[in-house]
């Protein structure tokens, strides 16, 4: 008899560069061009629906943090000064998944599919030198897809020894493509980014 732990719940940990799309207006690509954050976030839903080898259906929510610093252009907008500008975002959304993972587990194939959606709340502030300049926040629709690799399927004896020591009943490394959609009357810092990362089934 093979120990296997329950399943409650599926944590990512995952970065990647991120450029908020600003409605095309080019003045941020500008300002901050040699810097793509990047964007550092972790998720963690609950499992509300398994279908033993081939779905789960999750709710949970993600927290990260993007900054950028660059020095500010002077009165003319072609020379830079001395003092540093900064933005920075920290995005919290609230998000629903459907994960398919029928591939790995009946097919012998190390591929999990998934799909999110959800509401993003992201608050930015911008600050020139100690001061202050502004801040606010930005909500909408938040999508993505996610291509993950299966690791369990690599070395099952050493997926088997982290449930019964860890309770990790799965792991996997992962692509996304993640896309925020801000409303119309927020600053315009969505887009669509990828991310890489790891993620953990309890």
């Amino acid at each position: 008899h093979t120990f296997i732990s329950s399943e409650r719940v599926v944590m990512e940990l995952r970065g990647g560069p991120y450029t908020p799309n600003m409605d095309g207006n080019s003045s941020f690509k500008n300002l901050y061009r040699t810097d793509i954050g990047p964007l550092l976030d972790v998720e963690i839903d609950a499992i509300a629906y398994r279908l033993p080898k081939i779905l789960y259906l999750t709710v949970g929510g993600s927290a990260g943090h993007v900054g950028y610093s660059a020095h500010a252009f002077d009165v003319t907008g072609v020379l830079r000064v001395s003092e540093k500008s900064t933005f920075s975002m920290f995005p919290l959304a609230a998000l629903g998944t459907l994960r398919i993972d029928a591939l790995a587990r009946r097919l012998g194939l190390p591929f999990v599919l998934t799909g999110k959606i959800g509401w993003e709340w992201a608050h930015w502030s911008t600050a020139t030198g100690s001061r202050s300049d502004a801040d606010g926040w930005s909500t909408g629709l938040v999508y993505g897809g996610q291509f993950a690799l299966d690791l369990d399927s690599f070395e099952p004896s050493a997926a088997r020894r982290m449930d019964e020591e860890w309770g990790i009943n799965h792991s996997f490394l992962f692509f996304e493509l993640l896309t925020f959609s801000p409303t119309k009357k927020a600053l315009p810092i969505g887009g669509t980014n990828w991310l890489i990362g790891l993620g953990f089934i309890f």
